[in-house]
């Protein structure tokens, strides 16, 4: 079985692209919520318990996106990001 890997590409705050190696779906869980008129409150998840909590938080409506495939990009960028950790990474 494949590894599913993702590559999210987000420039000013915003997500501009996502691709992957092999079909995938993916669910932006955007909690940002100022100025948008399509929200939907949804109950959140207990990670200890592995269940869903009577908690609530709004998200902004948005269906899940099917990933572009493009596995020769994603090999490229996780390959980068492996070489560039013993190396100058510019940490601030």
């Amino acid at each position: 079985m494949t590894e599913v890997k993702l590559v999210v590409t987000v420039s000013g705050g915003l997500i501009r692209d996502i691709f992957s190696n092999v079909p995938a779906q993916v669910l932006i869980l955007d909690c940002d919520t100022e100025g948008f008129d399509r929200l939907k409150t949804i109950r959140d998840w207990d990670f200890k318990k592995g269940a869903p909590t009577e908690e609530t938080f709004k998200v902004f409506d948005a269906m899940p996106l099917d990933a572009s495939v493009n596995p020769a990009a994603v090999n490229h960028f996780f390959n980068e990001m492996e070489e560039s950790k013993g190396g100058d990474n510019n940490a601030l």
